[in-house]
């Protein structure tokens, strides 16, 4: 009896404590979606410490670090009458990390951006992204936009299978598309629908690349990976690319890479700081 009490109150520990880590993470997502709409789009400076912590760290290129150069690039925006029109498609969050991916309209310019935020303290205490100029859906090599498709963050999905998760997306990057040919197919569920612009639906247009090059794609880094129900994000530095991208990937229940999508921004030369993208 004293072994079932003593199973028992380990249980309910554990039930609280996914209970008290999914607040946080409802309460992390809320934050950031509200900073994106109520800061950063409707550009309102005033309410920057409302969202963001005092020690502010910017990865993003082109804007200065902190707070004040946060507030210094909304007050440009607003005063050359750049307004951003945001859709955000999908959002996930797993701990103190929040990840979107968004639709961004700038005048006659559409942006797909994805954005990756830390919390503390219940405050946004650093941020990286990457953009990338829209193909449209009519233009893509697969027929599919770079926005639309599956993925739920809300599935009901174990803790146990979201690390599965992660450590799968992690392998399909770090390992699969750096060269791995054997762990890229081992990866692959039994359907691929892909969504960058420039590649075909399906697992053969994927292996084909490799058919054509020596199989190796060293200096490939996961920085930071979020898995939520069937989705997981991750920010990747392609250090022979040169490239910084946000990936994003839908499992099956086995967790397998079933649906893609990517993020991709060239790393840039000349930083408003000194953090770089990653």
């Amino acid at each position: 009896m004293k072994f079932l009490s003593k199973l028992t109150a380990v249980c309910l520990i554990l039930l609280s404590s996914a209970g008290l880590a999914g607040e946080l993470e409802k309460n992390n997502k809320e934050l950031v979606l509200n900073a994106l709409a109520k800061v950063f789009d409707a550009q309102k400076t005033e309410l920057i410490e409302t969202y963001y912590h005092p020690q502010y760290i910017q990865h993003s290129p082109e804007v200065k670090d902190g707070v004040d150069g946060l507030s210094e690039a909304i007050t440009q925006m607003r005063e050359n009458e750049i307004t951003p029109a945001r859709e955000v498609v999908r959002v996930v969050a797993q701990d103190n990390l929040v990840a979107t991916q968004s639709r961004v309209t700038i005048g006659e310019h559409t942006m797909i951006v994805g954005d990756l935020f830390r919390v503390q303290d219940g405050k946004i205490i650093e941020h990286w992204d990457a953009s990338q100029i829209e193909t449209s859906k009519s233009k893509t090599a697969n027929g599919n936009s770079m926005i639309d498709g599956g993925g739920n963050p809300n599935a009901d999905v174990s803790e146990a299978d979201l690390a599965r998760n992660k450590e799968m997306a992690t392998d399909f990057f770090a390992k699969g598309i750096a060269g791995d040919v054997a762990t890229l197919k081992s990866l692959f569920g039994e359907e691929y629908i892909q969504h960058n612009p420039q590649v075909p639906n399906g697992i053969e247009p994927i292996l084909g690349f490799f058919k054509n090059s020596d199989g190796k794609l060293s200096n490939v880094t996961v920085h930071q990976a979020v898995s939520e129900g069937d989705l997981t994000f991750a920010l990747v530095e392609y250090a022979d690319w040169g490239n910084a991208v946000i990936e994003i990937v839908r499992h099956d229940d086995e967790g397998k890479i079933v649906e893609h999508w990517d993020i991709v921004q060239e790393i840039p030369k000349d930083f408003s700081h000194e953090n770089g993208m990653f």
